[in-house]
């Protein structure tokens, strides 16, 4: 069945199904479904808007006869409705079908649907690029007639076009004297000509075929020489620049560690002789021979002046176990002991006395904060420490 503007115009009208397996549309029925721009109505709004001119509720309707089935072929996989085309080589008549989903969706264009000019990439018969025995269709048809793109041909005049143009593009490539051809008079009106193509902006000529052969005069080939030798000569110049930079760097990089050295060498002669330093290497080191017994000595450790306290609670942290055999420990822990009359605090026994930590905020500088240091005998030590293990628990 032809389906015309009128048979669709009814069928909108009575809201009844239309489209089935194997009907032809016309020209307008073509325009109404796809190309058709958007109309004016009044929305319920009671403000003017634009709406489809066939609604995708009136397609559903449109379509509802047309049974969906399955197939192993992508193309079969809906009913079909078709449009019919003439070959523009043959003047047949040949059809393009029409899926169900596109109506429904608006998606369908001719263009997309005509093999002979966008087939599939992968269809060697219409998309494939020139091999050793091949050109495509679109090559052909483009060099021979030019742009192909409303050009619509059916599946017998595409075998012959491509077997025939083939047999012609192919009589002048297997030709010997194919560029002497191409240099004469005798190709200026041939379409075999655009198989040939001439290199610009170059001395001398150079010719590229379609089937990848070339030819080159002498002077094309002394000219590619020369540029050949000027780009050699720009790879050497820029080899020595990157051998200029990478040395500059090497010695800046040089010049920067002697810098670096001097500077660590420098901070580290001063930092002998700053107060801290002095004051670290005369109380923290285990290995200090001072008299501790000395009031003098105790003081000056135990009130030290111009001092840095982070500094000096920083290196004895690192090294704790040191710092517990140092002069300022032992003077520390002493003044911690009489301070307590030399009793435990927590039991009052006199025997085997340690100096406890209550909290290490202060650890390394515990003469800031005697307060959270106290005097205990070593075995309330071992239950304050257990009591501390059992609340961490």
């Amino acid at each position: 069945m032809l389906i015309t503007r009128d048979i669709l115009n009814k069928a909108l009208e009575d809201k009844v199904p239309l489209f089935h397996d194997g009907d032809y549309i016309d020209d307008d029925v073509l325009y109404d479904l796809f190309c058709a721009p958007a109309k004016m109505q009044i929305l319920p709004n009671g403000k003017k808007g634009r709406v489809a001119f066939i609604s995708k509720e009136n397609r559903n309707i449109l379509c509802a006869e047309l049974m969906r089935h399955i197939s192993k072929k992508p193309q079969e996989r809906f009913d079909k409705i078709y449009y019919k085309l003439k070959c523009q080589s043959c003047g047949n008549d040949f059809a393009v079908h029409i899926t169900k989903n596109q109506i429904i969706n608006r998606m369908f264009k001719i263009k997309d649907s005509v093999k002979p000019i966008y087939g599939s990439p992968t269809d060697d018969k219409y998309y494939a690029t020139y091999h050793a025995h091949y050109i495509s269709f679109r090559q052909l048809y483009n060099i021979k007639f030019g742009g192909a793109d409303n050009i619509y041909v059916c599946d017998s005049c595409i075998d012959k076009f491509i077997s025939d143009s083939n047999r012609e593009a192919f009589e002048i490539l297997e030709r010997n004297d194919k560029f002497e051809w191409f240099l004469s008079n005798e190709s200026a009106n041939d379409w075999r000509r655009l198989l040939f193509y001439k290199v610009p902006d170059c001395v001398g000529t150079k010719i590229n075929t379609i089937n990848g052969d070339s030819w080159t005069d002498d002077k094309y080939n002394e000219w590619q020489k020369d540029q050949e030798r000027k780009r050699e000569e720009e790879r050497n110049h820029q080899r020595k620049l990157e051998e200029i930079r990478r040395q500059q760097k090497q010695d800046e990089e040089a010049e920067r560690e002697r810098t670096r050295k001097a500077n660590e060498l420098f901070l580290a002669r001063h930092q002998l002789n700053t107060p801290t330093q002095r004051y670290i290497n005369k109380f923290c080191n285990k290995d200090s021979d001072i008299d501790i017994t000395d009031k003098e000595i105790q003081r000056e450790a135990l009130s030290p002046e111009e001092v840095n306290y982070e500094a000096i609670q920083k290196h004895n942290s690192k090294l704790y176990r040191e710092y517990l055999q140092s002069p300022l420990w032992k003077i520390i822990s002493s003044k911690v002991k009489w301070n307590a009359n030399h009793r435990c605090e927590k039991c009052g026994s006199t025997k085997n006395l340690v100096t406890h930590h209550t909290s290490y905020e202060f650890k390394g500088v515990e003469f800031l904060a005697f307060h959270t240091l106290q005097c205990l005998c070593s075995k309330c030590h071992e239950k304050e420490h257990d009591t501390q293990i059992d609340s961490v628990k």
